[in-house]
Order: structure tokens, then C-alpha cells, then sequence
């Protein structure tokens, strides 16, 4: 979900992880022709040539294929392998066969389409992809011991490749290895692979190593930290190290190693998360980046068509229009990030009927490059605009170079004022701003809230999220009577829970008694960590009864588990959730499963409805950059991934979030975005 970048706060773990990614200059080279064409990780249709359009079951696969119904185009291509046992085509049949196979989660029927080509066919064309696919599809299968075999002799096979194009078949080398609980190993795999350009294995890469990391001794994390330096892995092997010691409550050598990380990368996202250990060390510790690993969850992207079919032949799309995805790819913590737009952004192509085209340009996480890109995606009179990128510094340089360039942009980013007197400059993004007008908006037309309280950590966050949701109360006529400041670092929280609480408390700790509070419901804007420090100390103030109003960073896993008996009824705004039951994020959901293998987060919701705005605009005849930007600022609510969205007079992203609470011990769905039950 939603990160802010305090020195201290945690962010919710399955973000801010490093990854390494692929670099593109805007050259025909590099023009993606999204929706199904292989090289970017797209899912692409059979073609190869008007031959097979004579057999009706290659094309019916194609078609399927085409579609995402990968069961269906394993069916059609394998009635065509069992009715011509002797066909030519049998080679590119098997392929397309196991393919499909692998995408729909067979991977049984995957590793034997495969291994019965390259056994029929050992110097087929097809064969060497095979024979790269079959180590991730064995691991899939549950077999690391056949996968691990199967990587190390691709990579004997390979002979002098570089490490760049050996970077594939060491990712699954690592997954296996990882899967086999030889951690130190699979680490080594893992680091390896982060040569690769491509930006998905780089990464699956980062995953897997800090999964390894997790595993490894003091003196093995510390062979790392010698051999990268400050390049990656190396500051996230010191991370672990003294993750490792605030697990074991050895404070004087977390202490320690802390402050060498803090003294030798001190531009490290990673730094927040040593707050997070010194504020709860030992068994309580938060869960480090990637404990949720899976090595089976990884999907190798489709390298290039995999069977005939004249029906579906890939052909340049978009129209002639082209969408410049200028993000930090590579060199930058925010590029795994960068990779879910992107990932988000091909789905929306493939689901607007290739309404676009995409460039890929990474911008290294530099401002300087992100603004000379978006003056060379100008210059290119094929770019109707940009989508991209994130991190505040580069945000700000491409929009001012996008408004004196002439061209339309769509960021993803929540740096403050960065649509503000742009008008060709736009934004998808839940904000803290629109976080906390969100929490209060929902208290006065839900609860009929006239008066609310608030609880904030002292900070920049904390003050900025106050001054939002006041201002948001005041425009409702809603009174905010109670706000109270707090510092976990200080140790003043208990002073200002009972400064909040006021002398209706009896401290009778009992769920059947309330204290007279002057609100309604009660504003935690702060992590799931403080929450869960805040909330018994609220009960024990007799404060039990009681609808707290959140934010999206208390989606966590731990949050339900550690706190659920005092979230009853509460209200949490997020950007996406894949608990909806909207037609449209249903459907986007289920595409992204299929395509990655794993749930989309709020990042992939965010390309994929920068995506469907672009296409919005080229459907309502927008065929020049001006007339593009004229669209977006007119159009009604596109239904988006994350809710029905659109933009204000200044470009500023309008939404209505979905709603989440807490029951059972479970996050749920309390309330759609846009308002739906």
C-alpha cells in the first residue's frame, strides 16, 4: 500500500525493495506493441505464417491464446498434436501446447509438452526454449531437484554467454535451490541474476535474495556486505544482519550495525525499517522485506510467439499512437514499483484492443534523465504522451519538462503540487491528501459524524495528515474538537492517549463500558505497528466502543491477527483491493493472475488505469497531444481497476476509494470504491 518516507515509520512489507531493471532509448527498437507481443513479458498469439491457418484447431488455439484462455488453447493444440502425429507443425504444436499449459498452471502437462519436444526435436527451433521454460515449470510442478538439474545444464549448455543472458536460467537455479532449503546457495543464484536487463527476473531476483537473506549466518550475510559494497545486494545484506540481531533482543550489535548502515547508505529506503526494529525488537520484530516468498509464483515472460495461427498474427498496434513509459526501471529503490505500472500499463493496452503502443525509457531514478526523456518522447512526433514516473525529484522534473515540452503526462507519483499550474500534466495516484479526506468524508456521510478526533504521530506525516483532514471535517461541517499529538521515539504516547481520552475514563478495561468522548469516531493516521501500540492503550482508557478511521498503511498481514478485537466496525481507505467485486477489478485481477502469476497491488491498479485513460481519450478521437489532454480533463469517470476515476480542472486524480475493516480475524470488504455496497 501507501508509503511515506519518515525516517522511522515501517512501510507495509511487501514494498520499497530494491530492484534493478531494463534500460530503452525511444527508438523504433523499442517501441513495444503491447496487448500480445512477447519481448516485454506480454502474452503473445500464435503466428507464423498463413501454413497453419489451414488446420481450424491451430487457429481455434490462437485465438484462445489471444483471449488469455490459455486451458482452452491447451485443448485446441493438443487435439492437433494427437490428429497429426506427422505434421510439421508438430514441433511449434508441442510448444504452443506446453506454453499454454505452463500459463494455466499445468505445469505437469507444461514439463511433459516440453520435454517431448526437445526429445523429438533436440535442434528444433523451438527447442532451446523449451528447454529455458522447463526448469521454472518443473518448480511450479513441485520438483526443485529435477528444476535445479534441468537450470545447470541450460547453463553448461550456454557455453561463454555473458551473465546478462545468463541471468534467466540463475533465477531459476535459485528457486530451486531455494525450494531445496539450500539458502546460502540460492543466494549466490539470486545475485547472480541481477545481471539480467530484464526487469521482471532483476526483480524476482531481489525477492528471492532477500528471502535467502533471511536464512543465512551473521558471517555469511557479512561475505556479501565485503564482496557488493554499496551495490546491491550489499546494503541489504547489512540490513539483514542487523535484522538478525534485533531478533535475538542483542541490542549492542543491532545498535552497531545500524549505524553502519545508516553511516554508509544513508539514502537507503531501508533505513525507515531500522525504526521499526528498534521499536520492537526480539520475537515481535516486523517481518523483514520478501517473508512471503514463493520461487513458484515467479512466470518467465514469453519470449517470442508460440505457434501459427493467420487469425491472431501479431502486427504493429496502437494505430500509430505510442505511450512513452518513462520510469525508474533500474539503479533506483522504487523500480519493482516502476515494473507493476508497467506490467499494469501492458494489460490496458491488451485490454483496449491495442488501442496504444508502448516505449519503455527507464530513467535510472535520476531527474535529470527523467526530464531529457520526456523532451526526447516530444521530439518524437509518434508520442501522444507520458506515462510516468514516480519518485517525487523525477516527477517534478519530467512534468516541468512535459508543460514546456508540449506534451501530455500522467504521473504516478504523490509529490504535493506537481499538477498545480500544469495544465498538460495530470496525476493517478491516492495521496495522503486524499487519504485523509477519504477517513473524513466517510465518518460524516457513513456516521453522521458531527464531531471527530484525531491521534498523530509528531512528525511531518503525522502534522500534514492532521491539516487534511481537518480541512476536509471543516468543509463537511464536521468539528475535530480532540487532536493529540504523540512520539513513540519520546515515549509520550501514553500522555496523549489519555489527553484524547479526558476524564470520562474510569480505566475499568472492561468492553461493556465507553468513556464520554467528545467524537464520534477516532483518526489513526500511522502504521500498523504504532496501531497496534496505540489501540490497547485506547481500551484501557475505557475507549472500547469506538470506530477508528484509518489509512492504508494498517493493511498488513499482522494487523487483524495482533489487534482485530479492537477494529471491529473500522474504516481503512485504500487505493485497490483485490476483495472487490467490481466487474472491473475483477476482470483486472484474474488478467494480471494469468499473466504474473501472483495478485496485483496498488502499483500495477495505478499503469493499468493510466492505461485505460489513454485509451479513453484515443476512443473519444483524440489524435494530437493537445486534443489529448483537452479528453482527459473533459471525460467522465473511466470504471478503473481501483474505482471509477477521472480528473479536476487542475489534473488532479478524483476517486472514491474502496473501504476495508477488520472481522473475524480478516480484512474486508466494508464499502466498493465509488461508493458501492
Amino acid at each position: 500500500m501507501h508509503t511515506r518516507n519518515t525516517p522511522r515509520r515501517p512501510a507495509r512489507p511487501a514494498l520499497l525493495l530494491p530492484a534493478l531493471a531494463l534500460a530503452a532509448l525511444l527508438l523504433p527498437s523499442c517501441i513495444e506493441v503491447t496487448g500480445f507481443s512477447g519481448p516485454g513479458g506480454e502474452r503473445t498469439p500464435p503466428s507464423g505464417g498463413p501454413a497453419s491457418s489451414a488446420d481450424p484447431l491451430l487457429s481455434q488455439g490462437a485465438e484462445a491464446f489471444r483471449k488469455g484462455d490459455y486451458a482452452a488453447a491447451a485443448r485446441a493444440y493438443g487435439s492437433f498434436i494427437d490428429r497429426n502425429p506427422s505434421s510439421p507443425r508438430r514441433e511449434e504444436a508441442l510448444f504452443g501446447a506446453g506454453l499454454s499449459r505452463e500459463l494455466s498452471r499445468d505445469y505437469a502437462g507444461a514439463v511433459s509438452d516440453y520435454r517431448k519436444l526437445v526429445s523429438e526435436f533436440p535442434d528444433g527451433a523451438r527447442s532451446r526454449e523449451a528447454r529455458e521454460r522447463l526448469p521454472q515449470a518443473l518448480v511450479g510442478l513441485g520438483k526443485p531437484e529435477d528444476a535445479l538439474e534441468a537450470a545447470r545444464a541450460n547453463i553448461d549448455r550456454s557455453g561463454g554467454l555473458s551473465p546478462r543472458a545468463l541471468a534467466p536460467q540463475k533465477l531459476m537455479e535459485g528457486n530451486a535451490l531455494w525450494l531445496l532449503g539450500r539458502h546460502q546457495a540460492a543466494a549466490e543464484s539470486f545475485a547472480a541474476a541481477l545481471a539480467s536487463d530484464s526487469p521482471e527476473v532483476k526483480a524476482a531476483a531481489q525477492r528471492g535474495l532477500n528471502a535467502s537473506f533471511r536464512h543465512l549466518s551473521q558471517e555469511e550475510l557479512g561475505q556479501f556486505a565485503k564482496r557488493y559494497g554499496t551495490a546491491s545486494p550489499g546494503p541489504e545484506a547489512v540490513w539483514f544482519m542487523a535484522y538478525q540481531s534485533a531478533l535475538a533482543s542483542d541490542t549492542s550489535t543491532f545498535a552497531a550495525q545500524a549505524q553502519y548502515f545508516r553511516t554508509y547508505f544513508p539514502q537507503h529506503p531501508w533505513g525507515s525499517r531500522l525504526a521499526a526494529l528498534e521499536a520492537s525488537p526480539g520475537p515481535g520484530a516486523p517481518p523483514p522485506p520478501d517473508a512471503d516468498f514463493d520461487p513458484r509464483a515467479y512466470a518467465p515472460a514469453v519470449a517470442s510467439a508460440p505457434l501459427a495461427g493467420a487469425a491472431a498474427a501479431a502486427s504493429p498496434g496502437g494505430g500509430g499512437r505510442v505511450v512513452a513509459a518513462i520510469l525508474p526501471l533500474s539503479g533506483d529503490n522504487n523500480s519493482r514499483f516502476a515494473a507493476e505500472v508497467l506490467e499494469g500499463l501492458r494489460l490496458a493496452s491488451a485490454a483496449s484492443g491495442g488501442a496504444f503502443s508502448i516505449a519503455v525509457m527507464d530513467t535510472e531514478g535520476k531527474p535529470a534523465n527523467a526530464a531529457r526523456m520526456v523532451m526526447e518522447a516530444a521530439a518524437n512526433p509518434a508520442v501522444l504522451a507520458v506515462v510516468g514516473p514516480l519518485a517525487s525529484p523525477e516527477a517534478l522534473a519530467a512534468a516541468q519538462s512535459a508543460q514546456q515540452a508540449g506534451i501530455p503526462l500522467i504521473a504516478v507519483s504523490q509529490r504535493l503540487g506537481l499538477v498545480s499550474g500544469r495544465p498538460l500534466v495530470f496525476r493517478i495516484f491516492f495521496t495522503p491528501k486524499h487519504q485523509a479526506e477519504a477517513a473524513a468524508a466517510y465518518a460524516a456521510s457513513e456516521l453522521k459524524a458531527k464531531s471527530l478526533g484525531i491521534l498523530y504521530p509528531d512528525d511531518v506525516y503525522g502534522r500534514a495528515m492532521l491539516g487534511f483532514f481537518r480541512d476536509q471535517a471543516s468543509r463537511l461541517g464536521v468539528t475535530v474538537p480532540v487532536a493529540e499529538a504523540y512520539s513513540l521515539q519520546a515515549g509520550n504516547l501514553q500522555e496523549a492517549v489519555n489527553r484524547a481520552t479526558g476524564a470520562g475514563s474510569v480505566r475499568q478495561a472492561s468492553a461493556s463500558y465507553q468513556a464520554p468522548v467528545s467524537f464520534t469516531a477516532l483518526y489513526l493516521p500511522d502504521s500498523a505497528p504504532a496501531v497496534t501500540q496505540i489501540l490497547p492503550l485506547l481500551a484501557y482508557n475505557d475507549v472500547t466502543k469506538m470506530v477508528f478511521l484509518g489509512t492504508p498503511l494498517w493493511v498488513t498481514p499482522d494487523l487483524p491477527a495482533n489487534s482485530g478485537r479492537y477494529l471491529k466496525g473500522c474504516a481503512i481507505p485504500v487505493p485497490f483491493t483485490i476483495l472487490s467485486e467490481r466487474p472491473e477489478a475483477e476482470s483486472f485481477t484474474a488478467a494480471f493472475r494469468a499473466a504474473h502469476s501472483r495478485d496485483p497491488g496498488q502499483f500495477a491498479a495505478y499503469g493499468y488505469d493510466a492505461g485505460l485513460a489513454v485509451a479513453a481519450a484515443v476512443s473519444a478521437g483524440a489524435s494530437d497531444r493537445a486534443a489529448f489532454a483537452r479528453h482527459l480533463s473533459a471525460m467522465g469517470p473511466v470504471q478503473g481497476a481501483a474505482g471509477p476515476f477521472s480528473f479536476d480542472a487542475e489534473g488532479e486524480y478524483v476517486v472514491q476509494p474502496a473501504f476495508l475493516t477488520v472481522d473475524r480475524g480478516a480484512f474486508k470488504l466494508l464499502r466498493e470504491a465509488g461508493g458501492g455496497r
